[in-house]
């Protein structure tokens, strides 16, 4: 008997272990799961941009009364990177919130829309919340260093909206410009943040440590195993990665080689919506992964560090 626990205990290892087992396994059981993550980062996406353009507009205001009232443009400026400073903590609560949810549908335990909200009632939520902020400007200055220094990234120095749309209507190729230099600040992002992937799991599931604990226990759990985590998530979505790459290549080819036929140039567009749609679904398919994957090694890791 406790030989056969053996054999069916290195067995499950070993299929923990192949990512593309691993990858069918999450395919299996999230099946489920999957429009429910989808519709959660839909309403996740939908809350960040009111309140991030509700912000907005209020740091533009506060800073041109600040400004009318202390003369600097210093301080004016200074009230606005504040206003913005909060905006960014409280999208990053609401991202502890998105990865709650992820995890419990993972687990199959209930979920309701006010768990987005779970991390302001948690005193260590938002503390991490403000914590992740650092990497946000580490991102920004590096974005800005490099779109200052290399030239292809080169953005132009314009002061108003109407001195960008003269930029714009003036160059032909300044979207691909703009769409070059989102892409390298996604990809910083990406960099910057993927170590943390399993920052707020830890800070769920231990909820009697504090923050500084649990960050270093979703760096070291992410530093044991990158590479199987990167196949992992490259097993799960390669596929889909593969369509939305043609998508956009189709796109491209019909907006280029056929702007007469309107009938061909609404397929270019339909063709943009899919590429959008997919990259969407893969978006929710990616955070829902990250915490099946924690969930899957998460019992072995409290195993190594006891």
């Amino acid at each position: 008997m406790e030989e056969n626990e053996k054999v069916l205990g290195v067995k499950n290892a070993g299929e923990k272990r192949n990512v593309f087992l691993l990858a069918k396994d999450f395919s299996r059981s999230t099946r489920f799961a999957m429009p429910r993550a989808v519709f959660m980062l839909m309403i996740f996406c939908f809350l960040c941009a009111f309140f991030s353009s509700l912000m907005t507009g209020l740091a533009l205001s506060l800073s041109s009364v600040v400004a009318g009232v202390a003369g600097g443009a210093r301080v004016s400026a200074l009230a606005f990177l504040l206003v913005e400073f909060f905006s960014l903590a409280f999208i990053f609560v609401m991202h502890y919130g998105l990865f709650l949810c992820n995890l419990r549908f993972v687990r199959n335990q209930p979920v309701a829309l006010s768990f987005l909200f779970a991390g302001l009632r948690q005193r260590k939520a938002r503390r991490g919340a403000a914590f992740f902020i650092v990497p946000m400007i580490l991102c920004m200055l590096l974005f800005a260093f490099i779109t200052n220094q290399v030239e292809f990234f080169a953005l132009p120095q314009v002061d108003t909206p109407d001195a960008l749309l003269d930029f714009i209507k003036n160059n032909p190729d300044s979207m691909k410009k703009f769409l070059s230099c989102f892409v390298l600040f996604l990809l910083l992002a990406f960099v910057l943040y993927f170590p943390f992937a399993f920052v707020w799991s830890f800070v769920y599931d231990k909820a009697r440590q504090g923050f500084g604990k649990s960050l270093l226990q979703g760096l070291k759990f992410f530093a044991a195993r990158p590479f199987h985590f990167f196949a992992f998530e490259t097993a799960c979505h390669f596929r889909k990665f593969f369509w939305i790459a043609a998508f956009d290549a189709l796109r491209v080819f019909i907006f280029k080689k056929n702007t007469d036929s309107a009938m061909i140039y609404s397929f270019g567009s339909l063709a943009s919506f899919a590429s959008f749609a997919l990259s969407f679904y893969t978006a929710a398919s990616v955070i829902l992964s990250i915490q099946f994957y924690y969930d899957k090694f998460s019992d072995e890791n409290s195993k190594e560090q006891g």
